[in-house]
């Protein structure tokens, strides 16, 4: 079923988020894309997709600097002789619409529309990656037409998200998402690839197909269960984090880890004879392709850091 994509220019709240290869979702806020096909878009000014199940509004705004250069003929993007100039204060001002990823680290460019100005097609394109980020971590497919920015493909980031193939007035957009027992950068699901076309007014974009459903709403994805886990599991989890340079070297975990839903609790220092046990809480996320600790403590407060009421009377002692 196809949905279009009005592409509204106005100011400023265009939210983004994204991850990895082949999988986009955006958003704009206060214009934003909805999705409504697999695929992958880039747009100039800030577009609205209607999209089946989105509670996105129809409405979109340009974010700032998306203006055509006075006295130029190229595209608003353009920069050093390309149509699409990663530095551009025009892409520059649409990256910071997308607000924070992972880490609290915005987006940056990773890569456009590869073209020289003189052959610039009407629709242009901005893959948006994560700073230090992998396959798993959040993209967005930022879509510009020749007077500025027109939104993201998708309302919310998605992982494993790739730019494909384009041409005068589409892109093509794969994505792909995590399966059963995937590692996180192994993705099985997919690919699916939608293809974004500009329309005759040059701001209507629509995909020619749904997006898949498992990369616009990650939580429909059937998963496996990731309870019990072992405590091996969860060591590995630790490794590199804050919290793993908060507790006492050589890490000891108790064999015995309660775990219900997507949580988990671990506990330390048991062993060797030590009386003072410390509580680390852990959360598989789905999105990241496996478990991450949360906070570490004495006596968590869980409900008060997220954990459902439910799940908190079970491991949370």
């Amino acid at each position: 079923m196809k949905r279009i994509i009005a592409i509204i220019g106005a100011v400023a709240s265009v939210t983004l988020a994204t991850a990895c290869q082949d999988d986009a979702a955006t958003q704009t806020s206060g214009g934003s894309i909805s999705n409504s096909a697999t695929a992958t878009a880039t747009a100039t000014a800030t577009a609205t997709v209607a999209v089946p199940g989105s509670a996105q509004p129809p409405g979109t705004q340009q974010s700032p600097g998306a203006t055509r250069p006075a006295g130029d003929n190229a595209p608003a993007t353009a920069g050093n002789g390309r149509c699409v100039d990663l530095k551009s204060a025009v892409v520059t001002a649409a990256l910071g619409t997308l607000g924070a990823g992972v880490g609290g680290d915005g987006f940056y460019a990773d890569s456009g529309t590869d073209a020289s100005v003189g052959t610039c097609p009407a629709i242009l394109w901005v893959l948006a990656g994560t700073p230090h980020g992998t396959a798993s971590s959040p993209w967005q497919v930022m879509l510009f037409n020749h007077a500025g920015y027109l939104g993201t493909a998708t309302k919310n980031s998605t992982a494993y998200t790739q730019v494909v193939g384009s041409s005068d007035r589409s892109v093509r957009v794969q994505y792909r998402w995590l399966t059963g027992k995937d590692a996180s950068y192994c993705p099985s699901g997919g690919p699916v690839i939608v293809t974004l076309t500009l329309g005759v007014d040059d701001r209507t974009v629509t995909p020619d197909r749904d997006f898949p459903t498992e990369v616009t709403d990650p939580s429909s994805a059937s998963s496996p269960p990731v309870c019990p886990v072992t405590k091996v599991v969860l060591l590995e989890a630790l490794r590199g984090t804050d919290i793993e340079s908060r507790l006492a070297t050589p890490i000891e975990l108790e064999d015995r880890i309660d775990c219900a839903g997507e949580w988990a609790m671990a506990h330390t220092g048991t062993h060797n004879n030590t009386v003072n046990r410390a509580q680390v809480l852990f959360h598989y996320i789905a999105a990241e392709g496996g478990w991450r600790p949360v906070d570490l403590g004495s006596a968590l407060r869980c409900t008060e850091i997220g954990v459902p009421v439910d799940v908190a009377d079970k491991i949370c002692r």
